[in-house]
């Protein structure tokens, strides 16, 4: 059995690309022969000098290969970082109060907000004097930057003051009790300033500006509730959110109410709202109320 016989066994259990190509290789050094003309010496430099000329030749491609990865690997990197650890939106705190419930709400400057029944607040975790309001709130305001109320009908500015807000459904109103306070509405075109004791009521498509005593300014969060000739439908309004009752008129007569309730009794409630009207209430089922003209 010749040598190359020889090899050939011992790569049987190899692929048949390997076999193939080391088949080649032997069949070349088999046949090989010494060049005429050069000695030993000289025939182990040029091998040499192939060897070492491959081998940088195979060098390039890797390296050129590594930096396409390296890059790869820093723009995924990159997307990463910014993906997982770029600063997330500040958290927004939600305040809500029910039907027949107030509550006092002390802000992250010292500022306090008095929420009426049904009312809610939202503002930045990240605290800048800012925030909306859905409902009523009767504000206390600590001086120091611009303090914003929004409302989804206007917005209210101020630096350093207490005032009330009213903003439910179409109905938007402000009442300055200390220093002073900008009410704007750009659906309105209503931009002007409060002194104590001045106030401003949108409704629909009238615009109401109106003294008053600024002791009645807030006065609810006591449980006192003041009205100066508003609609009576608005009143009895608040006498549901203040009682958690309904209350249904009989007729559509728009009575327009001056006065107060207080919230400790529902029948006295409807006492003082209904008798200066000549008006007459009855309790008809469960938690339910009418109310009629007097006959």
């Amino acid at each position: 059995m010749s040598d190359l016989d020889k090899y050939r066994k011992v790569l049987n259990h190899e692929s048949d690309e390997v076999n193939d190509s080391l088949s080649e290789f032997l069949k070349k050094a088999a046949n090989a022969r010494v060049p005429e003309g050069k000695g030993k010496d000289e025939i182990w430099a040029n091998i040499d000098d192939r060897i070492s000329n491959e081998s940088q030749e195979k060098k390039v491609m890797p390296i050129w290969r590594y930096i396409s990865v390296a890059a790869s690997l820093l723009i995924i990197a990159t997307f990463a970082f910014l993906y997982y650890y770029q600063e997330s939106p500040a958290k927004s705190i939600e305040v809500n109060t029910t039907i027949a419930e107030s509550r006092m709400i002390e802000l992250p400057d010292g500022s306090t907000v008095s929420l009426n029944a049904n009312s809610s607040i939202s503002y930045s975790e990240e605290w800048n004097r800012e925030l909306q309001l859905s409902g009523e709130a009767f504000f206390e305001v600590e001086k120091g930057d611009k303090f914003i109320v929004k409302t989804s009908i206007g917005s209210v500015e101020v630096l350093g003051t207490s005032f009330n807000v009213f903003a439910r459904d179409s109905t938007f109103e402000v009442a300055c009790k200390t220093g002073k306070v900008r009410v704007d509405v750009p659906s309105k075109a209503v931009s002007e300033q409060l002194s104590p004791g001045q106030s401003i009521r949108l409704e629909k498509d009238t615009v109401k500006r109106t003294s008053l005593d600024t002791e009645l300014v807030g006065k609810w969060q006591a449980g006192e509730f003041y009205f100066n000739e508003q609609r009576l439908s608005d009143v009895l309004n608040e006498v549901e959110r203040q009682f958690d009752v309904t209350i249904t008129l009989s007729d559509s007569s728009d009575h327009v109410f001056s006065g107060y309730f207080t919230n400790k009794n529902i029948e006295s409630a409807l006492d003082m709202v209904c008798l200066p009207l000549g008006l007459t209430y009855e309790k008809t089922e469960g938690s339910t109320y009418t109310v009629r003209q007097t006959e």
